[in-house]
This record gives structure tokens, C-alpha cells and sequence, in this order.
């Protein structure tokens, strides 16, 4: 137990969440390209996710767990490196050599955590309470919070673009900090990294730009 709250058991605990959250995130993809097949298929897509709500719940508990432990402990981490640099051994070189991504990881990682409760707020919760079964339409209509209004579009753009910021230090160095071999990280792993935080991002990005010009509508 000790070892778990230790600085080398937060930052793992940090990277299975991260990598967990990364998963989520191609299949939120996958159920996002259905609307690519038009307001049918998606609307019998969200209705069989809402035919196996039981598990869908347990999982979305999951998910909030798995947030809770990356936001707390992400943040513990970050205090306690300021708190270690202001004292006696403040000098060293990683401020001066490390990434932009590693050095604002906790400024896009607040930026994101502020999108996921707007997300939650609008979306999710809109299609907990509905009793119009028509998710295509609801998700696409022209009002603040949802995708066919163009400035929550814009401020989506942006979020999504500060996830990929996320991913892009954050993918590969979860598995720095659960042992992977530097071979494997800056091989495989390295592609697999692009996937996460290069195309997914930016598929998630077409989307909503093919609700806005109209493409899916």
C-alpha cells in the first residue's frame, strides 16, 4: 500500500489510467464514425449501447474511477515536483530540456478535464433523460453545447487539439513509467503512440467539421 502512494506508484497509477482513457477513446471513435452511415444507424447504434445499460454503467463507474486517480494523482505529482525544485536541489536540467508537452501536461490536462465535464453536462446527460429515441438529431442540433452549434464546434476543435497535446507526452512516457524497454518505446510503441495521438484526434476533428459544412446532417 505504501508503495502505491509512493512517487513511483502515483506515476504508475498515473499511466494505467492514462493508457485506460486512451482505449476509451478509440472506441468513443468507433461509435463516432457511425454517423458517417447516417441517422439510422447511428440512433440503433446509442439504442443497443442503451439496450446493455447494466454493463454500460459499471463501465462508465470504471471510467470515473479511472479519472479520479489520474486527476488527483497527476496533480500530487505536480506539487510535490514544484515543492522538490524550490528547495535544495532546485537546480538540474530538465527544465531547460524538457518538452513543451512535459512541462504544461497539467495546463492541458486542466483544459481537458473542463471539456469532459461540458461533454458530460451536454451529451451524456441529455441522452440519460430523453424520451426522443432520435440521439442523431439531438447530437446534431444548433444549440449551445452540442455539435451543430459552431462555437461549442470550435471549442471542441480546441479541447480535442489539447488531448492530442496530452497524448503526445503522455502515451509513450506511461510506458516509461511501467518498465517498458526503450527498444520497444521507440519502436512499435512509437507508431502505435501516432495512432493515439495523431489520427484519433484528428478523426474526431472531421467529424465535427462535417457536421458543421453539412457532409453529416
Amino acid at each position: 500500500m505504501n508503495f502505491l502512494f509512493s512517487s513511483i506508484g502515483r506515476k504508475i497509477q498515473i499511466a494505467i489510467s492514462g493508457l485506460f482513457f486512451a482505449i476509451f477513446l478509440f472506441f468513443h471513435l468507433l461509435n463516432n464514425l457511425v454517423l458517417f452511415a447516417g441517422e439510422e444507424a447511428f440512433n440503433q447504434m446509442v439504442g443497443f449501447l442503451e439496450s446493455i445499460k447494466p454493463i454500460i454503467r459499471i463501465m462508465e463507474f470504471a471510467l470515473l474511477g479511472m479519472l479520479l486517480m489520474h486527476v488527483i494523482n497527476a496533480f500530487i505529482t505536480s506539487y510535490q515536483n514544484k515543492k522538490a525544485s524550490a528547495g535544495k536541489y532546485a537546480v538540474s536540467a530538465k527544465p531547460a530540456t524538457a518538452s513543451l508537452n512535459s512541462r504544461t501536461m497539467l495546463i492541458s490536462g486542466s483544459i481537458i478535464l473542463s471539456f469532459f465535464i461540458i461533454h458530460l453536462r451536454f451529451l451524456w446527460y441529455t441522452f440519460q433523460i430523453t424520451t426522443d429515441h432520435n440521439y442523431f438529431q439531438i447530437l446534431l442540433q444548433n444549440k449551445a453545447g452540442y455539435l451543430g452549434h459552431l462555437p461549442t464546434s470550435i471549442f471542441y476543435i480546441i479541447a480535442i487539439s489539447f488531448i492530442s497535446f496530452h497524448l503526445k507526452h503522455g502515451f509513450l512516457s506511461s510506458f516509461k513509467s511501467l518498465g517498458f524497454p526503450t527498444k520497444l518505446i521507440k519502436g512499435p510503441l512509437a507508431i502505435l503512440a501516432f495512432l493515439f495521438w495523431g489520427i484519433i484526434p484528428m478523426l474526431f476533428i472531421l467529424i465535427i467539421v462535417c457536421i458543421q459544412i453539412g457532409y453529416i446532417n
